[in-house]
């Protein structure tokens, strides 16, 4: 039917998260791809997964606002978009803060009747539990981003309509009471908003609030997976190009003092970077297995990035040097193994430019942007990943 005709393969761009910095890495990851790649850009996908920060990125990408602009927006030129400011990530959510005073005096007022009444039976963990209980859902709202995404999607012709897109778009999150994992975009129905779903998926516990779609309160995508990848196989991808900003630090103990220094938030950043890092190589490994007639590309910082690593991940301040290594580690993560990504890339239907034309303009972006920055070394072979199951 249909002549025989075999409908060419989809090609998927899927954006991990990583906060307020993976979002800011995968801008320069994707600039660096639209400089690789010849008549064909990160705008030009079929489909896109966002998870997280990823959400925020894929949902500008689908609408076709490329990574330059983005970049441009974040240098706070507002004639191609709204300018892009941590205010707008993290509002605080003055309402519940209202809302909890009266009843944290009233719990203080318990506490220390209790307290000095039992004060031999008091045990301090219990007793801060009972506190917590009346804090609000989370530090910040993402009221503010949901207004941003909204007002940058409904001008310009671009639509917070899933329906309207011509590119797929899926945002998955996580349903907070049952941990089921809901894909915004999945339904061709679907009648929530592009904004409110990337709000939805990027609601950090405790950081921000919960995000209610439909009644049901949601958090971020990450909580259940990493990059939700498998979204774009089960939909006939036959090139998955997985951008991952998050990945374990590995610091050299010869010369370098251990991460546990660095403090209890240094700890539990490595070891949320671990459990995300292997859980995504799970997941693609097992993708690559069952679907071999699917290539995976996963791009990713280089690892002993130090500078990097040391941004928490809600900076916003320095988003130019995160961009630019964004960019650069990408760049020479291609150069690093050119013929391999060539050809992956290739079956896919792009083509990357020659080597010394991505080199001559990887020395021209930099010049343009600053420079090159110390710690930027380019990663090996072996800490690459180029997955192509054929």
């Amino acid at each position: 039917m249909g002549g025989g005709r075999q409908r060419p393969a989809r090609r998927a761009l899927v954006l991990a998260g990583g906060g307020i910095v993976g979002g800011l890495y995968e801008v320069g990851a994707l600039l660096a791809l639209d400089s690789v790649c010849e008549g064909f850009s990160t705008c030009d996908f079929d489909l896109y997964v966002g998870s997280s920060a990823g959400a925020f990125v894929a949902a500008l990408l689908a609408n076709r606002v490329s990574a330059e602009r983005l970049r441009v927006a974040l240098e706070s030129d507002q004639r191609t978009l709204p300018r892009l400011s941590v205010s707008r990530f993290m509002s605080l959510p003055w309402r519940s803060y209202l809302g909890t005073a009266p009843r944290l005096a009233a719990a203080l007022r318990r506490l220390v009747g209790d307290l000095w009444a039992h004060w031999d039976e008091a045990f301090v963990l219990d007793t801060a539990a009972s506190l917590l209980r009346v804090l609000p859902r989370g530090i910040f709202s993402l009221d503010g981003l949901e207004r941003y995404v909204r007002s940058v999607l409904t001008q310009a012709g671009r639509t917070n309509d899933f329906r309207r897109l011509r590119r797929r778009l899926l945002v998955p999150a996580t349903a907070l009471d049952s941990g089921a994992i809901r894909v915004f975009g999945s339904r061709l129905d679907e009648r929530t908003p592009i904004s409110r779903a990337v709000a939805a998926s990027a609601a950090v516990p405790i950081l921000f609030e919960p995000v209610t779609v439909d009644g049901v309160q949601y958090v971020d995508a990450t909580v259940t997976k990493t990059a939700h990848a498998r979204l774009a196989v089960e939909r006939g991808a036959g090139l998955v190009v997985v951008v991952n900003p998050m990945r374990p630090l590995l610091r050299d103990p010869k010369t370098q003092p251990p991460l546990a220094d660095g403090g209890p938030f240094a700890v539990a950043g490595q070891a949320l970077r671990i459990a995300i890092h292997r859980r995504l190589h799970d997941g693609l490994a097992r993708h690559a297995y069952t679907s071999p007639a699917t290539d995976f590309v996963l791009l990713e910082p280089y690892e002993r990035d130090l500078r990097l690593f040391d941004y928490p991940l809600m900076t916003y301040s320095l988003r130019h040097e995160v961009i630019r290594r964004g960019y650069r580690t990408t760049v020479k993560t291609i150069l690093g193994d050119y013929e391999r990504y060539a050809e992956v890339f290739g079956r896919g239907r792009v083509t990357l430019l020659p080597r010394r034309e991505i080199e001559r303009r990887a020395h021209r972006w930099s010049r343009a942007s600053g420079g090159q920055g110390q710690g930027s070394r380019a990663p090996s072979q072996a800490h690459t990943a180029v997955q192509s199951a054929r």
